[in-house]
């Protein structure tokens, strides 16, 4: 099995699944992960977008959607046994190592 490499981000117009070393965003769809996380992460993904409108000015929000963006990224690594993930605060701008 390849080790894949995969950001969880929160950036407005992706898909919250990002190939760190190839680029792009994967569809959530295409690592099996389970209905339950998909739907979890694209409500995520729609909390932050809206705080991208809000030109992320809600720090408390941020840290709150920040937390949740944490554990659906831990959550993505429970259900993808042969994946290193990180988690990405667009907001932030820093990165998150998933042990």
């Amino acid at each position: 099995n390849v080790m894949e490499y995969i950001i969880i981000d929160g950036y407005f117009s992706g898909t919250g699944i990002r190939d760190k070393y190839n680029g792009g965003y994967i569809l959530p769809e295409s690592l099996n992960l389970s209905p339950a996380l998909i739907d979890k992460l694209k409500k995520w993904l729609t909390k932050y977008g809206s705080e991208f409108f809000n030109q992320y000015s809600d720090s408390e929000r941020i840290k709150t959607l920040d937390e949740e963006g944490e554990q659906v990224a831990i959550l993505v690594k429970k259900e993808c046994a042969n994946t290193k993930v990180e988690y990405y605060s667009d907001a932030m701008m820093n990165t998150l190592y998933i042990k």
